[in-house]
């Protein structure tokens, strides 16, 4: 009985590692995002990935007119946070090859908290973000980014 509990220990691990193992890294990497609709270049946004959490945080906003303006609009911790250096992206975790789920969204223009997911692609050099109103899967917003480092 015990080797059968050892073995299927061994197999449990391997297999959770095997799954954080497929999953690529975003850790440092940076990312300039486009708004979905005008298609304009926003700001750059840097990765950070700590205990297979992923966090995502403006660095530069490409409006530096707007490099001082706070998110007046957000709710919570948030409010009135300054935009270069707020982290739109919290709470992504690896659900499996090259895709983050189950955290937060956040439209700093908007103010608005979004469910949703990122994928990156094979090549490494896009990273799509679908987000959904929570509660409302069916009310969906997609951003494609490119790599910037």
């Amino acid at each position: 009985m015990k080797r059968l509990t050892t073995l299927l220990a061994t197999a449990t691990l391997t297999g959770l590692l095997s799954t954080t193992a497929m999953a690529a890294s975003l850790n440092g990497t940076q990312w300039q995002s486009v708004d979905d609709k005008t298609k304009e270049k926003k700001a750059v946004i840097k990765m950070t990935e700590s205990n297979g959490v992923v966090t995502g945080t403006i660095i530069k906003l490409n409006d530096a007119s707007q490099a001082k303006e706070v998110c007046s609009k957000c709710e919570g911790s948030l409010k009135n946070k300054p935009i270069v250096g707020l982290p739109i992206l919290t709470k992504l975790k690896a659900d499996g090859s090259n895709s983050w789920s189950g955290g937060d969204l956040v439209d700093p223009e908007s103010g608005k908290v979004y469910g949703g997911t990122v994928k990156l692609s094979e090549d490494g050099k896009t990273l799509k973000l679908t987000g959904n109103v929570k509660g409302m899967p069916f009310l969906k917003r997609s951003q494609t980014w490119t790599r910037v480092k």
